[in-house]
């Protein structure tokens, strides 16, 4: 055989980076903010707007869109009649006023890579052994509903559908009923057997431009403790009420924040913490806090630190129930284990950045991610590119084109070798 007759091996062109520009600013206009981020919440009518503009997408695309019972969004194309599939995606939805880059980039590069790979096949008479999907997670973010990780939970049964149905909002509406409103409570997905999961997304953190590397491959995760914590004491008036005899749930709350910081400080950069959220009852300027509700995060590589938190913190809590004459519960408790992501895809992902010429890195990811739900389910891939300053869940998160473009080749890279070589590729 000559030389010019051997298929070229599947690229991107000038004109898919133009498509997945396009795709990616159509993503960046519906519910952006003045300054430039994005505002879009799971359920919305921004995210209502968004899913129906990738919808029809998808389908000017070729692929078949099937949404499922929690508001996922499938977008499959068959390559290989009863072969598994390669999924790949992340989230449309955002924090509030939250950036441009984080999930969007993971759906709309999944998006475009795989449609051009699917064209390329086909215009070179290539035959695959596996099939294609890229997939927009529902309420990763678990801004407006917790749980995070929603829609992959639910995928892979570590959530049950009914219990994610029934999350709940600030305003009492439930998951179930906001889908429906918007349209996106879907059917039930015929069984897929994934092969392997994909996920692009900007890295969030500092260490690759730090390093100086474009690529950064993610072999294992942190864990979590995440709590909803109330503390209820009793309503009075800010005036009168003579100080030693109030219950005030806020006071109780502002010692536990100062807690939850001070555990940080004592362990240094093996713990993470924060308290991202305070919900407040009567919320009034001049009214005693009747009940202050915190959303507490512990976040580290070693579960052995996270298990002591888990009691000595519980007691420090107790504690400060007790000096400020309040009472305290756990609400809610969710514990996300320490994860290591499939060793061979983070080889083949090395691997191929090499082959590319593009500098990559192994690291950890401390930041929850769709691909730590699929890691659970089936072989899985986190692949990060930089983000400037290390900023996000921020309107001025951002990522340079050029280092959007490179993750869509490495992207590209990946799903050649797992559609073209099925199994063999994780050899």
């Amino acid at each position: 055989m000559s030389t010019s007759s051997i298929p070229a091996m599947p690229r991107m062109t000038p004109q898919d980076y133009q498509a997945f520009d396009a795709l990616f600013a159509l993503s960046s206009s519906i519910g952006a903010t003045p300054a430039g981020g994005l505002h879009r919440l799971t359920a919305s009518a921004a995210d209502k707007q968004m899913r129906d503009a990738f919808c029809t997408w998808l389908t000017q695309q070729g692929f078949h869109v099937h949404v499922d019972e929690i508001g996922n969004i499938f977008g499959l194309m068959t390559l290989c009649e009863g072969a598994p599939w390669v999924l790949c995606g992340s989230h449309l939805d955002s924090q509030p006023l939250g950036g441009r880059f984080d999930g969007a980039y993971g759906v709309t590069g999944a998006a475009v890579t795989m449609a051009t790979l699917a064209r390329q096949l086909r215009d070179h008479s290539q035959t695959a052994q596996r099939n294609l999907a890229v997939v927009n997670w529902t309420n990763e973010e678990g801004a407006r509903f917790q749980p995070s990780l929603t829609g992959s939970s639910v995928f892979t049964g570590a959530l049950s559908l009914e219990q994610a149905l029934a999350c709940c909002d600030g305003e009492g509406i439930s998951l179930q009923t906001a889908l429906q409103n918007i349209g996106y409570r879907g059917t039930a997905l015929p069984d897929l057997t994934v092969a392997a999961y994909c996920e692009l997304h900007v890295e969030q953190g500092p260490h690759l431009e730090l390093q100086q590397k474009q690529i950064g491959v993610v072999t294992e995760t942190w864990a979590a403790l995440k709590w909803q914590v109330t503390f209820r004491g009793e309503q009075n008036h800010t005036g009168p009420a003579l100080m030693d005899r109030r219950r005030d749930a806020l006071l109780a709350a502002a010692h536990t924040i100062v807690a939850v910081r001070a555990e940080a400080e004592r362990y240094g950069e093996a713990l993470h913490t924060s308290v991202g959220r305070l919900e407040t009852v009567p919320n009034s300027p001049n009214v005693v806090t009747s009940e202050a509700t915190l959303f507490i995060e512990f976040r580290s590589a070693d579960e052995a630190l996270l298990r002591q938190l888990r009691d000595s913190f519980g007691q420090q809590m107790q504690s400060i129930a007790q000096n400020t004459a309040t009472d305290v519960s756990l609400d809610r408790a969710q514990y996300r284990p320490r994860q290591q992501l499939h060793s061979a895809l983070s080889d083949l992902a090395l691997a191929q950045a090499e082959k590319l010429g593009l500098k990559a890195m192994p690291m950890r990811s401390i930041a929850g991610h769709d691909a730590i739900s699929m890691s659970y389910h089936c072989p899985s891939a986190l692949l990060f590119v930089p983000s400037v300053d290390g900023l996000s869940h921020n309107e001025r998160e951002y990522t340079a084109t050029a280092d959007l473009h490179r993750g869509l080749d490495m992207l590209m890279a990946m799903l050649t070798e797992l559609c073209l070589k099925g199994e063999d590729a994780l050899c």
